[in-house]
């Protein structure tokens, strides 16, 4: 009975880190903005709602040192989980930032504390037009039961991340720069028009204060794109979202 309660209590631990290091920067549940306590309580749910459908290993560590190791490979293998969805959201925040940059409004910049930087309110819209359209997809579920799933051909004590995982992690990269430049891209096309018809008006009209103009100008016209743009960009990061979560569940759930 007592090697019973101990291995129980092994398996609860070990899931327990792998639950705690996706939420480190999963969407949702790794922001900064809900509470420690509310995310350390829902980590301690997931872990016991997933613990005992999870096989537990052939033998648990027998000391210290290797428990701890056992952990750290549980955490990596959550952390690169969490990384992957987050990537998504970073592309999409990035996009706004250079938007944000192109049409004059990244002077009122807050610092944001889950990322550690400042952001600006054009990124904030995008970052939550993307977790709006991760909620709206069931993205929550999908990567609970990817996360249920990984447990299969990612067993417990298989500690580090293999060369296809790492590849994978590797090729987000491209992809989310990928991402922001199609999001920014518009606003990016219509800038560099402003500033060719302002530079042609600064050369016709001489005692045009071009600079003074052209501030109004850009915001304005970059505001009636990026309200379009909003529209049109949401098929775009729904897209991004299914094929990220399609290469984590492949990457995660396959032997």
């Amino acid at each position: 009975m007592l090697n019973l309660l101990i291995n129980t209590a092994g398996v609860y631990v070990l899931v327990l880190f792998r639950v705690a290091g996706m939420m480190i920067f999963a969407p949702l549940l790794g922001s900064s903005r809900i509470p420690k306590r509310v995310r350390v309580i829902v980590a301690l749910v997931l872990a016991a709602a997933l613990a005992p459908s999870v096989a537990p290993p052939a033998q648990l560590p027998q000391d210290a040192w290797q428990m701890t190791l056992a952990i750290g490979g549980e955490i990596l293998f959550g952390l690169a989980m969490g990384f992957i969805l987050s990537m998504i959201f970073v592309a999409a925040q990035w996009a706004g930032e250079i938007i944000g940059q192109q049409m004059g409004l990244n002077l009122g910049e807050t610092f944001d504390p889950q990322y550690g930087a400042r952001t600006s309110a054009v990124g904030d819209i995008y970052y939550f037009l993307t977790l709006m359209i991760f909620l709206a997809v069931d993205g929550d579920r999908a990567t609970l039961r990817g996360l249920h799933d990984s447990f299969g051909p990612l067993p417990l004590l298989s500690v580090g991340i293999n060369r296809p995982i790492l590849d994978m992690i590797i090729g987000l990269f491209g992809a989310a720069t990928h991402l922001a430049m199609q999001l920014a891209a518009p606003i990016l096309v219509t800038m560099i028009i402003v500033d060719l018809v302002l530079g042609f008006v600064g050369k016709t009209v001489p005692q045009l204060n071009v600079m003074t103009a052209g501030i109004a100008l850009r915001s304005l016209v970059g505001m009636v794109v990026l309200i379009v743009g909003l529209s049109l960009t949401s098929a775009v990061i729904r897209d991004s979202l299914f094929d990220s979560m399609k290469l984590l569940y492949s990457g995660y759930t396959t032997p």
